[in-house]
Order: structure tokens, then C-alpha cells, then sequence
């Protein structure tokens, strides 16, 4: 029987906890799931202390030389190579009209949810070149899509998507030459922490809106559909593209 191996950043919460929990409870697979701050995660170390296939490794994606250390960590767990990199962390700040949206704001969700993709790309592609699968799976969200209109403005959030689509897009095209499989993932509107902050910060009347528009769904919804309408067929039929997480194409 196969086994996979996958990182997934984020790991310690919302829909990367509930990913680590989907792709662990198949025994056969390794899950390293990182956190920036490992002695925090509760209910994380609680997972891994019943599951020997999950190791947590401390990441920030914001600073380069976390990453390059978690690297080193995953070699050392992982010496035959990483099948699969899950760039899931993020971060969402103050939804608001974009004249009013701080610098720092601006700056701080770039870095995080689209420089950060790129730094674990380039910090985990050696582990990546080893095996065969070298698949990514970039957790994006449909608010960076310039093709579709929403009944809120995501301002430095939606900036960052966006951009981080343009990311996708570029990895896509310098490294599938080399083998690579590489999607970009809509989670849909969930329940997690930062999704139920962000329907507070839109208030009742734009927030009722996308609700009708998009289902709500829960942390364990989400990554259960991804797992199975994205990250299973990666290689064979899914790379390449904007997905949601229910398998359907989304614009870029």
C-alpha cells in the first residue's frame, strides 16, 4: 500500500487542523503540520499525541529563516522526501473599504498570504525534488478572483488573494516543466475562526448576503471536500488550475 507524505502550514487550527486530522486518519500517510507557536497548540498536540503519523514543526511563514529551519525539521523526519506541500497558512485583517484599510495592513497580509507561499516553495523544494509527486496546494480564496463580484470589499485581504493567485500561476509555469502539480484552492466560506470574524467585521446585512450567495460550511466540511475533490486527484486531473473546493473550476 502507498503512503504519502504532506507538510501543511497552519496546522495548529480552522481548516489546516482539520486537513491535518483528514490526511493523518489514513495511518499510511505522514502529516507534518507546522505552527508558529507549537506549545500553543492545544488542540494540535492533543491530535498528535493519539496519532504517531502527525509530527508538528514550528513555522512562520512571515520570516525566511523560519522557514528554512522547518525545512531542515521536515528533512529530518521526512529523509526519503515530501510528497505534498498544503500552503494553507494566512491571515485576515480588518475587511474594510480599501481608503480606509492601513498601510500595515496592506503589508502585513501580502506578506503572510503571498509572499509566504513563495518562501515555502523555494525553503521545501528540495525535499519536493525527491520524490516523484511534487505536488503544492496553495490555499487561496475566491475573493481574489477579478472575475467574480461579491457583495464586500476585502481590501488588503482580497489585495493579497489575488496576488497570491498571480503567484500560483507563475509556479505553475516554471515548474511544471520539472514535474510539478500545482493548484490554487478555494475553501469556500467557512466557519473558523477567521471566517466568523471576518462575517462580524461585514455586518449583518453584507454578511447575510454572502451567505445566500455561498454556503457556510465547517472547518471538517471544507477540508473533507478538499481532500477528496482536490488534493486526491492533484497529479491526474487537477493541476494547472483555480479550484473550489468542491472540484469546480473558478476564474482567475
Amino acid at each position: 500500500m502507498s503512503s504519502t507524505s504532506y507538510l501543511v502550514t497552519g496546522g495548529n487550527r480552522g481548516i489546516g487542523l482539520s486537513l491535518v486530522k483528514e490526511l493523518s486518519s489514513d495511518l499510511k500517510n505522514t502529516v507534518v503540520a507546522t505552527a508558529r507557536e507549537p506549545s500553543a497548540a492545544s488542540d494540535l498536540k492533543k491530535w498528535a499525541a493519539e496519532h504517531s503519523n502527525v509530527k508538528i514543526v514550528q513555522l512562520d511563514v512571515s520570516s525566511g529563516e523560519s522557514v528554512q529551519n522547518a525545512a531542515k525539521e521536515t528533512a529530518k523526519i521526512l529523509p526519503d522526501g515530501l510528497d505534498a506541500l498544503v500552503s494553507n497558512a494566512g491571515v485576515l485583517k480588518d475587511i474594510g473599504k480599501f481608503l480606509d484599510h492601513p498601510d500595515d495592513l496592506y503589508i502585513e497580509q501580502f506578506d503572510v498570504n503571498t509572499v509566504g507561499p513563495i518562501r515555502l516553495v523555494k525553503a521545501f523544494k528540495p525535499l519536493l525534488d525527491q520524490k516523484e509527486t511534487k505536488e503544492v496546494a496553495v490555499v487561496s480564496s475566491l475573493v481574489g478572483s477579478l472575475n467574480v463580484e461579491l457583495p464586500a470589499g476585502f481590501s488588503g485581504y482580497g489585495v493579497s488573494k489575488a496576488a497570491t493567485n498571480y503567484v500560483v500561476k507563475g509556479l505553475i509555469q516554471e515548474l511544471a516543466p520539472e514535474g510539478y502539480s500545482i493548484v490554487a484552492i478555494h475553501p469556500g466560506l467557512v466557519g473558523s475562526d477567521m471566517g466568523a470574524d471576518s462575517l462580524v467585521q461585514m455586518g449583518d446585512e453584507v454578511a447575510g448576503q454572502l451567505k445566500k450567495a455561498l454556503p457556510l460550511l465547517t472547518t471538517e466540511e471544507s477540508a473533507k471536500a478538499i481532500k477528496e475533490n482536490v488534493l486526491t486527484d492533484l497529479k491526474s486531473k487537477n493541476a494547472g488550475k483555480f479550484l473550489s473546493y468542491d472540484g469546480s473550476e473558478l476564474p482567475w
